[in-house]
């Protein structure tokens, strides 16, 4: 169902007032011509990348399209992470939504039913689809319907101490270990004094990177239906808990408090990590540190979520022609040669894939990185359904719960995934 103009202002949480803050809207014309003697139009893309640096980095790329199409000039419009689908959806209601906008997973369905976005998909058949690594044009679907273009792709994988393997005796990891390996190198890499925990096995195991490794997630990713209550969905999030509360190789809120990064601070021996973190360690981290993939939790083989960035354009834009070259560009195109070297941004296509090799701060083993991007591994684990924020925000509520009472898992997930499906109309 679509809403109109009336009811998306009424669903904006963010008065009119910050309209003013966000430019004059969807893309209008420059005042003249270029040196050409071409008119000149402005394209807006709205981002929340809003620190200075990174802003710098965008504007590079975006740069490089308007020195191959000097009629375009191009303007980045900045909203903050937590505030962006609603901005988005107040921008959209007083007819201000930029020409193209990144799109967060979690409100890409609320756009796709509201009508903010245009349809790609006649666009993107026209595209040597086969140049695109395994799963990434699925990323910006809605329904079998093209909606987005995903700019760059990666996953989170396991960050390794290698002082701290080589002091303990144990090998490393190798790309197809399991979560019983997994498990056993947590523990001989756990360290007490007495009572106290001095080092940790595993700083963090983020729960849908769990998930996703033991081959299930909370919601269907395709049907959006309930999972929660599927059997390797129980055991995996029991096996989560069991982390901290029985084997005690990860910290417990309390204590990791106080501490942002365990692991670059050599108080965890492994950490869950991508390659926006490689630099930082490279810089300051007093150990050698290296990366594996997530272990392998269910026959489905290694399995890990996909972290990545939609393109879409919008529906209303006055100038569609000009804001799809750009987005080819940015996906496609010339720009996904050079974002890996300008701002470290992984890219979609194969023939930029060993890119990954040459980012900032590059591990030995980042060509495993490169083989899950080749190789079908890295997966969407969230349906773009418009309530899928609510629903995982009470389903986060309920395990915090449990792993802080230490309660058993299976019948409260159980209830959850019932009153879940009445509440949401859910399968």
């Amino acid at each position: 169902m679509k809403f109109g103009k009336k009811a998306l202002y009424s669903m904006a949480v963010i008065g009119a007032t910050l309209l003013a803050a966000c430019g004059s809207g969807a893309a209008t014309d420059s005042s003249g011509q270029n040196a050409n003697g071409e008119d000149t139009i402005t394209l807006k893309i709205m981002t929340w990348n809003n620190n200075p640096e990174g802003t710098k980095k965008e504007q590079e790329i975006l740069d490089a399209f308007t020195k191959e199409h000097p009629n375009v000039k191009i303007e980045q419009i900045s909203a903050t992470y937590a505030e962006y689908n609603e901005r988005v959806l107040t921008m959209a209601a007083g007819g201000n939504l930029p020409d193209l906008l990144w799109v967060q997973p979690s409100g890409f369905g609320g756009f796709v039913e509201n009508g903010l976005l245009t349809d790609l998909t006649d666009k993107v058949a026209a595209l040597d689809t086969e140049e695109f690594q395994p799963g990434v044009l699925e990323l910006g679907q809605v329904d079998g319907a093209q909606y987005a273009m995903t700019r760059d792709r990666s996953t989170v994988q396991i960050g390794y101490n290698k002082d701290m393997f080589d002091e303990a005796g144990i090998p490393y990891p190798e790309d197809d270990w399991t979560m019983d390996e997994f498990l056993e190198i947590s523990k001989k890499l756990t360290v007490k004094e007495g009572e106290r925990t001095v080092q940790f096995g595993i700083e963090n195991f983020y729960l849908k990177e769990l998930l996703t490794a033991y081959g299930t997630s909370m919601l269907d990713p395709v049907t959006a239906a309930v999972k929660l209550d599927d059997p390797q969905t129980i055991e995996a999030i029991a096996f989560s808990q069991s982390l901290v509360n029985e084997y005690n190789v990860q910290p417990t809120g309390a204590q990791q408090e106080g501490l942002s990064n365990l692991f670059l601070s050599g108080v965890a021996a492994m950490r869950m990590t991508g390659p926006w973190d490689w630099i930082e360690y490279e810089k300051n981290a007093d150990f050698e540190f290296d990366v594996v993939p997530l272990p392998v939790g269910s026959d489905k083989g290694t399995q890990s979520s996909a972290a990545y960035l939609p393109i879409s354009i919008n529906a209303d834009t006055e100038y569609p022609e000009e804001a799809w070259e750009l987005l080819e560009f940015l996906t496609y195109g010339g720009g996904q040669d050079i974002q890996a070297e300008i701002a470290s941004a992984v890219p979609v296509v194969n023939r930029a894939a060993d890119d990954v090799l040459s980012l900032a701060g590059a591990p030995d083993n980042a060509q495993s990185l490169v083989n899950q991007l080749s190789d079908g591994s890295i997966i969407l684990n969230t349906p773009y359904h418009p309530a899928v924020s609510e629903v995982e925000s009470k389903i986060t509520a309920l395990i915090e719960t449990l792993n802080l009472n230490n309660t058993p898992v299976e019948q409260p997930l159980k209830k959850l995934a019932e009153d879940l499906r009445k509440e949401f109309k859910l399968d």
